[in-house]
């Protein structure tokens, strides 16, 4: 798999956190050989998301809860709005022992810039905040 040890789309790292590109995501994703835990808060998630079965709706607030439903066996993408609330999630899973973690490099926000697929729950709105929340 493509790790970064450092981010390309976003300023926000900490240490020991790896960063996979949204392409690359992508791609393992509609593979099945990853699953990605969406930790932004369920009315973000509502406005567009990643639509497959191998994505999690698990917001930060409630991570800890949510431990034992992740999956170990593979590598799991952590994703939010700009990979700030995210890098910090992926580096508590890897305190937490899971090995096989990533932030998604960027964000939902980097994920819509390389034009990759999302469904909208609600309608449609300016069209042009793409989940900023500017509507």
């Amino acid at each position: 798999m493509k790790l970064k040890e450092q981010p390309q789309y976003q300023s926000f790292h900490l240490e020991g956190v790896e960063h996979i590109a949204p392409k690359d995501a992508y791609r393992y994703l509609s593979e099945g050989e990853v699953i990605m835990i969406d930790v932004r808060e369920k009315d973000e998630f509502e406005v567009e998301h990643v639509n497959t079965p191998n994505v999690l709706l698990y917001p930060m607030p409630q991570i800890m809860e949510r431990l034992q439903y992740i999956p170990d066996d593979r590598l799991v993408i952590v994703i939010c709005a700009k990979g700030e609330r995210s890098t910090k999630v992926a580096r508590l899973l890897k305190i937490q022992g899971f090995a096989q973690v990533a932030n998604l490099d960027g964000g939902m926000k980097q994920w819509l810039k390389d034009n990759l697929p999302v469904e909208n729950i609600m309608p449609e709105a300016c069209g042009s905040c793409h989940g900023e929340g500017c509507c």
